[in-house]
């Protein structure tokens, strides 16, 4: 690039700068605070049409990208793993990290490679980045619900470890029952027909249990509290799941992607949670990405479902996922391709045929996700609703 550049090393509270003139010149290297103050700061010293490059650092690098993008100074935002492997060779071999050569080498990037970046030029999208984030604020939730289930599930092993089918995630009533008593001997003089209305189908293993206990009702009493205290935050997370996915439906229905989420969900095996997160994470530039099948290796790649290969001479390594795009993306592909194989029987018929020529479960579903990507694009980029293909045609791919 012909231009100023400025390299921007972003922190939580400070961030590192290096502004080099159209000829490479170091012009200024300095520290700054992450505040207005430092955003002006740095504002004041850059030269007109100065192109920023910084690294993507969760949502630190947003308001200098922000307030640099208003002042008319076009700024790319890379990826960490890229910036990383497109590091010259002036620190390579001692390969110190500091701030400030952090912030040299993405200057140095930006000079040398900036032509070829341009799909990284900062646009902010505000109802894509709510939707988004919302999404991510579910599903961490949920990592901690699944949490909570598996540290209850814990405890009443412990304490009616006779009974090991009794499972807290499916039964919501066996949960309600333990709520209710205060010690084994409340339990041991239920009656069948009212463990029944908690347990239904292990009531009665539950009921013969619960008079020849391997466990001593003082291990049971000692425990309960600790289960009573995990089943309600249980109880309370399941609520916030519910208000949270109300809140995502709102953001959907009054986002401006609102019609790309309801094509999404008319693909077999997308749902109103896998929809929303996959289009959250999908950029709106997509049509500009080229043909079809070169969008969908793209958008592959971009998820981090795509192959990671390992060969040398002769020694190949096995082929993996790469998994290094993102993460939300690549989960609601894996769990719409489980959906798809169930509800599809085109999707299914391909599991099954990569299932009888030997490939592993995951490497099998791998398969599937690659197909049930053909035809998000598909749906997006032509904006139409998917219209099933034929069994010979969904083999054939």
């Amino acid at each position: 690039m012909n231009t100023p550049i400025c390299g921007l090393d972003v922190a939580s509270t400070s961030a590192a700068a290096c502004i080099q003139a159209a000829d490479g010149t170091v012009l200024h290297q300095l520290n700054l605070p992450a505040t207005r103050a430092g955003e002006d700061q740095l504002l004041a010293l850059l030269p007109a049409g100065t192109v920023v490059f910084t690294e993507s650092t969760g949502r630190h690098h947003l308001p200098w990208a922000r307030r640099l993008t208003a002042a008319a100074h076009p700024v790319y935002v890379l990826n960490a793993l890229l910036a990383k492997r497109l590091i010259g060779v002036t620190n390579a071999l001692r390969h110190n990290k500091t701030d400030k050569i952090d912030a040299r080498q993405l200057a140095d990037i930006g000079r040398r490679d900036g032509d070829a970046l341009q799909t990284y030029r900062f646009k902010e999208n505000p109802d894509q980045l709510r939707l988004r984030t919302l999404c991510a604020v579910r599903i961490r939730q949920r990592q901690v619900l699944t949490d909570a289930l598996k540290s209850a599930a814990d405890l009443l092993q412990s304490m009616l470890p006779e009974v090991p089918e009794l499972t807290l995630a499916q039964m919501h009533g066996l949960a309600q029952l333990f709520l209710r008593i205060d010690s084994l001997a409340r339990l041991q003089r239920m009656r069948l027909v009212s463990l029944q209305t908690y347990a239904h189908g292990k009531a009665e293993k539950l009921h013969a249990a619960l008079h020849q206990p391997m466990s001593a009702a003082a291990v049971f009493d000692a425990l309960l509290p600790a289960l009573q205290g995990q089943l309600r935050l249980i109880e309370s997370l399941r609520e916030q799941q519910q208000a949270l996915l109300a809140v995502i439906r709102t953001a959907v229905k009054t986002g401006c992607r609102a019609e790309e989420v309801r094509l999404v969900e008319t693909i077999p095996g997308y749902g109103e949670k896998t929809a929303a997160a996959i289009v959250a994470c999908v950029p709106d530039d997509l049509r500009s990405w080229g043909p079809k099948q070169k969008v969908a290796r793209k958008l592959q790649a971009y998820f981090g479902c795509d192959p990671k290969l390992r060969e040398s001479g002769r020694w190949k390594g096995k082929v993996r996922m790469s998994k290094r795009g993102i993460e939300m993306a690549r989960t609601a592909l894996f769990q719409a391709a489980i959906c798809g194989m169930l509800h599809d029987p085109d999707m299914k018929a391909v599991f099954d045929r990569k299932k009888a020529e030997g490939k592993h479960y995951l490497v099998a579903v791998s398969h599937i996700m690659r197909l049930q990507l053909r035809r998000l694009v598909a749906v997006l980029y032509d904006q139409k609703p998917f219209v099933r293909l034929s069994l010979a045609a969904a083999i054939a791919t």
